[in-house]
């Protein structure tokens, strides 16, 4: 079969690999869609550099075979497929703790860019209908609806989100569902494209982290301080949220830096406002139903966040066109096959 791998920069490998061997509780998936996600982006950027590695983590397909003991599915399913399975044996899962299960099915150590994916039983969920596309925008929502859920939002606060990636525009029409009365927004000002849809989903205002100050500017519109703040963006507009923030506000993280990490901030500043920072990272990947009947009634329409789709024999293009049409992109699909499909 055929699958998918990136070296810096951006050089992508199509290999013939082996069809996996399924044990009893696994499934084979043949794959439908693959999204091109930030990690990917990392990956062909900085991360590759000794040698090629497997591409792609948000797809959904067909059940192509199944394991001797599996009796939810059947070949000819259509599917859409977590890449972090909790199993429910860990000692957090049989507290009731699940978010915080360590025992888990990965099906992303191998290429989800591919002809073929295996996996878990319990990685499925059946597909009601979504195009290939809504079905591998699911595994992103997920993620927006684990940091919208975990930092909660009170009917009528103020929220700020920074980054207006995928991720930060589903945040973004995620707060106005809850009842935000103001979502502000931080994004590039190339990025064209998000700047309009997040417009469009309610964020106002919009402002440029590259060309004007954050914080002057935020603070401008909420001079009593946001009740919530999300972030999508690398680690170091944390303590920009601190600034931002009225008393005893909530800030959620999901932004990581692969090339660095670490921050400075006033702990003492931290400690006075009784702020909470609080960590999501949707593994184990929950929220699955609740995306997918989102996206199947079009609360969140993929049609407003999938601009770019191209066939995995254009692989390599869909990537580099990811990186570097900020202006026009906002989220790019592969398709695993070179028919050209409906978004």
């Amino acid at each position: 079969m055929k699958a998918a791998y990136v070296k810096v920069p951006f050089e992508v490998e199509v290999r013939e690999i082996p069809v996996p061997e399924l044990g009893p509780e696994e499934v084979l998936v043949k794959v439908s869609a693959c999204g091109v996600c930030g990690t990917d982006l990392h990956l062909g950027r900085d991360l590759a550099k000794e040698e090629a590695m497997p591409l792609g983590h948000e797809f959904c397909g067909v059940v192509a075979n199944v394991g001797s003991s599996v009796t939810r599915f059947q070949p000819g399913d259509e599917v859409i497929v977590e890449n972090h399975t909790s199993l429910g044996t860990s000692n957090a899962c049989k507290n009731g703790e699940i978010v915080y299960c360590t025992d888990l099915y990965v099906s992303m150590d191998a290429p989800c860019m591919a002809e073929y994916v295996k996996t878990h039983h319990l990685a499925l969920h059946p597909n009601p209908g979504l195009t290939p596309a809504e079905g591998a925008l699911a595994e992103p929502l997920t993620v927006a609806l684990d940091l919208i859920e975990e930092g909660g939002i009170p009917l009528g606060s103020h929220v700020a989100i920074f980054g207006g990636g995928p991720i930060g525009l589903m945040a973004v029409k995620l707060a106005k569902i809850k009842g935000a009365a103001r979502v502000a927004l931080t994004q590039h000002s190339h990025s064209a494209a998000r700047i309009a849809l997040g417009r469009a989903l309610g964020a106002a205002p919009v402002v440029f982290p590259d060309t004007q100050d954050v914080v002057e500017s935020l603070k401008a519109v909420c001079p009593d301080g946001f009740d919530r703040v999300f972030i999508t963006a690398p680690p170091r507009a944390i303590p920009d949220a601190f600034e931002i923030t009225r008393f005893g506000a909530i800030i959620t993280f999901n932004g990581i830096d692969f090339d660095n990490g670490m921050i400075s901030f006033d702990a003492n500043a931290f400690h006075f406002k009784r702020l909470q920072l609080r960590a999501t990272h949707s593994i184990p990947n929950l929220r699955y139903p609740m995306a997918i009947d989102l996206l199947k009634r079009k609360v969140i329409d993929a049609r407003e966040f999938v601009t770019h789709e191209f066939p995995f024999s254009d692989v390599e293009h869909a990537l580099r066109t990811a990186e570097t049409d900020k202006a026009h992109v906002i989220k790019v699909m592969v398709r695993m096959d070179d028919e050209q499909r409906a978004i």
